[in-house]
C-alpha cells in the first residue's frame, strides 16, 4: 500500500493502555449482529456492531470508528481520521496486507478454525491473534500491548472473521469476488 494512514487519536491510545494487551468479544442476540466488547476483569468497554457484510461500527465511550468494506479494499474511519487501510494480497481474502500509521502487518485468516494473526511482515513477530469458539458466540482477543496499531488492526481482524466465516463455510473457499 503506498499511502499509510496516520497513527491512532488519542482515545485510541487510551483505550489501547487501559486494555493491556487482550479482551473478549461476546455476542448479543441470536444472529450474532452486535459484539459486546470486555476487558480482562469482564467490564464492558464498547461494542462492535455488524451492519451487512461490508460495514461495521465499533463505539466505545462516546467515540466511534466506522469500518468499511469497498470494491477491494477495506477502511477504518474515527472522528474523521482514517486509522486503519487493508487489502487482500491475492484474490482470497484470507490473506490480507493490514496498515496502520507506520506500521504494515502481514495477517493470515484461518475461517474453519475462526482464528486470525497478524505479525510484523513475513516472518516477524505476532501482533494480534483473534480466536473464537466454534460457534461465533465469543471470541478471544489478543494484541501487542506496546503497539499502538493493534488495537485498531485487532478489531479490524475481529470484524473481518466473523462477518466472512459463515460465507467460508457456504463457499468453501473465501474468495473476494462475490464477498461483499
Amino acid at each position: 500500500m503506498n499511502n499509510a494512514p496516520r497513527t491512532a487519536t488519542s482515545w485510541w491510545y487510551a483505550l489501547h493502555q487501559s486494555l493491556e494487551g487482550s479482551f473478549t468479544a461476546r455476542a448479543r442476540g441470536l444472529l450474532t449482529s452486535k459484539f459486546a466488547l470486555l476487558d480482562s476483569a469482564g467490564k464492558n468497554f464498547g461494542q462492535l456492531r455488524l451492519r451487512g457484510l461490508s460495514i461495521a461500527e465499533f463505539e466505545s465511550g462516546g467515540h466511534t470508528a466506522a469500518l468499511t468494506q469497498t470494491e477491494r479494499s477495506y477502511r477504518m474511519v474515527a472522528e474523521g481520521e482514517e486509522v486503519l487501510t487493508a487489502a487482500p494480497k491475492g484474490q482470497f481474502i484470507d490473506e490480507l496486507e493490514v496498515s496502520c500509521g507506520d506500521r504494515t502487518y502481514e495477517a493470515q485468516v484461518g475461517f474453519f478454525r475462526n482464528v486470525a494473526v497478524a505479525s510484523y511482515g513475513r516472518g516477524g513477530g505476532r501482533a494480534v491473534l483473534v480466536s473464537g469458539g466454534l460457534v461465533r458466540r465469543s471470541y478471544q482477543v489478543h494484541f501487542a500491548p506496546d503497539d499502538e496499531c493493534a488495537l485498531p488492526a485487532a478489531l479490524f481482524l475481529l470484524w473481518h472473521v466473523a462477518t466472512n466465516r459463515r460465507r467460508a463455510y457456504r463457499m468453501g473457499s473465501p474468495m473476494w469476488r462475490g464477498a461483499t
